[in-house]
């Protein structure tokens, strides 16, 4: 037995002699500072985008084997932004990645500063009853994110029933899920028949001549938005003279695209732009839908706070400016995730949700319900999803709303085009509960516009209604239906989107992105 400790004891000293003696992994040193070794980079042929937590982490320089190297800003200024990635590398603490906010790379952070494996959908969806209508599950989809906090195109995460039937009353379980993630959602279908059922029986206040508009899409554009001009930012206000002493004058100037590289093939969930579709204006914060092709149903919404980014054009130039101003105007600029926005013309804002009507252009006067998205301004997650419908004493003479306002959580006001009667009928849907209850306050018999000009914007203000058209804008009272103001332009641009603040009128305008007011 001693013989065998004896032995043990000189196997422990060799080990221990080895250790001490044999070469170490050292970093090496030159010039008396320690040279620390590289990080493996991988590089990625798809664009990453990637959704930020609510912790704050240091933004680095360089990244080593070690790590990150000389910190030279924190993710919280910057966490509101487009967050995107090529660039990852694996180190001793973790992975990091080379991220790039709203198309411009700020330098290298940690994985853990992204949410990472979840799915995130609406809380409560509720359905109104209507034999013509099946709800398309994914669309309650918030955001989902991989274990590396990259995003997932919605139409990857698996869904265990792709529609819901709302031709009957229930309670319908779906299951959602991506690789080892999932979550589920209980999708409620009402009960009441007659919801949505009403009357229109208003008669139309004497309205306007049709007046000049041009159909389609833009004739014209800002002077920059050209190949010609490589799409450069524009660095003039635009003013155009309107009929009645007005005037419409640049306000903001929007970027052309928030992202690392354009897609050429349309990756609409890391493409930011260039498609405007509706805006709304809260507190001075001007919020954006926003497509990359004009048929689509699922976009991105920006708001820019423009109470801080007072410049006309400062905010097009994110990839030029100075580090400095970037980080101040980058906290005055957020982003949502990939989401389902319809047409993007019927927004509201308030101080807590934005709110959607997700509707389609593509389908003139359905007899199909319509949905209703609130969407937490804080982390984009939805808290609500509702289905309505209107319908003029039955199923063949439906209300369906291409244009839309939403004054607060139970009050929505829309807008219906009786092309039969050449009247617009003025609505107003208020909810209790998840019931949402319609009611016709006003009608104006006059089709606004010639060539069958579609609306372009809708909003209300103040006791009045506000309709845009391409090169026209008109106030309405909204109690009688009475036409207050036209104001008429000669932009050959089409007309995006109109809100209103402190009683005066805000359009958005397309080629490039652009919001004018109306003096």
């Amino acid at each position: 037995m001693k013989k065998f400790f004896t032995i043990l004891f000189s196997i422990i000293i060799l080990i221990g002699c080895a250790y001490y003696f044999l070469p170490k992994k050292v970093n090496p040193v030159k010039n008396g500072q320690i040279v620390l070794q590289p990080a493996k980079i991988t590089d990625y042929d798809t664009v990453q985008t990637k959704l930020a937590s609510s912790r704050d982490f240091p933004i680095y320089r360089n990244v080593s084997q070690k790590g990150g190297i000389n910190a030279i800003s924190s993710t919280k200024y910057f966490k509101k932004g487009l967050l995107q990635s090529q660039h990852s590398a694996k180190t001793d603490h973790g992975t990091y990645w080379q991220l790039a906010i709203n198309g411009r790379d700020v330098g290298w952070v940690s994985e853990k500063f992204f949410r990472r494996n979840e799915i995130s959908v609406a809380k409560n969806i509720s359905l109104v009853r209507n034999r013509y209508y099946s709800f398309p599950s994914r669309d309650a989809i918030a955001y989902a994110v991989d274990s590396h906090g990259t995003l997932i195109n919605p139409s990857h995460v698996h869904v265990s029933q792709r529609k819901i039937s709302s031709a009957n009353s229930g309670t319908f379980p779906v299951k959602y899920s991506y690789e080892k993630l999932s979550t589920q959602a209980l999708i409620n279908v009402r009960s009441d028949t007659s919801e949505g059922i009403t009357v229109a029986n208003k008669i139309g206040a004497p309205g306007p001549s049709e007046a000049n508009a041009f159909t389609g899409s833009s004739q014209s554009s800002s002077p920059n938005w050209n190949p010609e001009n490589s799409y450069q930012p524009e660095t003039q206000v635009n003013s155009y003279a309107g009929s009645g002493h007005a005037t419409m004058r640049t306000a903001f100037y929007q970027p052309r695209f928030h992202l690392l590289s354009y897609d050429q093939e349309y990756n609409q969930l890391n493409q930011v732009g260039v498609i405007p579709q509706g805006i709304n204006l809260f507190n001075n914060q001007l919020t954006v839908s926003y497509f990359s092709q004009p048929n689509a149903t699922w976009g991105h919404l920006v708001t820019y706070n423009l109470n801080q980014l007072t410049s006309p054009t400062q905010t097009q130039n994110l990839l030029n400016m100075s580090f400095k101003d970037f980080k101040q105007t980058s906290q005055n600029i957020a982003v949502s995730p990939y989401l389902k926005l319809g047409h993007g013309q019927s927004l509201g804002v308030t101080k807590n949700y934005i709110y959607v009507l997700a509707n389609s252009n593509a389908i003139a006067n359905p007899a199909k319900s319509e949905e209703i998205l609130q969407i937490s301004r804080k982390n984009y997650q939805s808290k609500n999803l509702w289905t309505i419908k209107v319908w003029n004493r039955s199923e063949y003479y439906p209300r369906y709303f291409h244009n839309a306002y939403f004054v607060n959580s139970h009050l929505m006001y829309g807008v219906f085009h009786n092309a039969t009667k050449g009247t617009y009928e003025y609505w107003r849907l208020s909810r209790q509960g998840n019931t949402w209850t319609p009611t016709e306050v006003s009608a104006t018999q006059s089709n606004f516009v010639k060539n069958n000009s579609p609306l372009q914007g809708f909003t209300y203000a103040n006791g009045n209604f506000y309709l845009a058209f391409n090169d026209n804008v008109f106030a309405v009272n909204a109690e009688s239906g009475r036409v207050l103001k036209h104001y008429h332009f000669h932009t050959l641009r089409e007309s995006e989107g109109i809100a209103v603040k402190n009683g005066t009128p805000y359009v958005e305008l397309a080629r490039r992105p652009e919001l004018l007011e109306i003096k």
